[in-house]
């Protein structure tokens, strides 16, 4: 090789170096934007896998919190319904004919009164019978509360409970006042005192 060769040779070499230097600094610039690049997706999938936690926990959290809002109602409208049938238990225990015998002519016209027909019949319990003097009663309290003129008379058929149902004469339509519906009539109250106390 001539001398003359190595400056066109060093140039070459030296052209040669500063395209690889520079590749190589392409290449650690672009390795670099990639790792960087590869960060932030890493950074975004982090954040959104923690947003997505975040969520479920409080979508568990609201279910959890719903669930014992429920469990809770439940128990209350159970220890209601207990309180409830204790108290009605109760209720039926204390009474008996005697306790109820002053009322019947009173309940008597007030279903006489909801019949609403010129004549009817009283059906009772054999075990806390009416009598006529019971019926006369409760025509009295009939005219003197709505000024109707009612004909009332005992029914040949007993009832099984305690109280009375009075019948049109045909027998198409009756106004049940025994004591087991009375006191459906008033589930409702009795059952929100029970909850006031609960």
């Amino acid at each position: 090789m001539k001398s003359t060769d190595t400056p066109l040779l060093d140039g070459i070499l030296k052209e040669a170096s500063e395209r690889a230097k520079k590749s190589l600094e392409d290449a650690h610039a672009q390795a670099a934007e990639i790792l960087e690049r590869a960060h932030t997706r890493a950074d975004e999938e982090v954040a959104a896998q923690k947003r997505a936690t975040e969520a479920k926990v409080k979508q568990i959290q609201l279910r959890l919190a719903t669930n014992k809002a429920s469990a809770k109602r439940k128990a209350l409208l159970r220890q209601v319904d207990d309180s409830y049938q204790r108290v009605m238990d109760a209720v039926l225990v204390a009474l008996d004919c005697q306790s109820l015998k002053a009322h019947l002519p009173y309940w008597i016209a007030e279903a006489a009164i909801g019949l609403d027909r010129s004549e009817a019949m009283v059906s009772f319990s054999r075990v806390c019978p009416v009598s006529e003097e019971d019926l006369h009663k409760a025509e009295e309290i009939i005219l003197e509360a709505s000024g109707a003129k009612i004909r009332l008379q005992l029914d040949s058929k007993y009832i099984q409970n305690l109280g009375v149902v009075v019948s049109a004469i045909d027998g198409s339509t009756s106004f049940n006042n025994q004591v087991d519906i009375r006191l459906r009539r008033f589930e409702r109250l009795i059952r929100s005192m029970i909850q006031e106390r609960a």
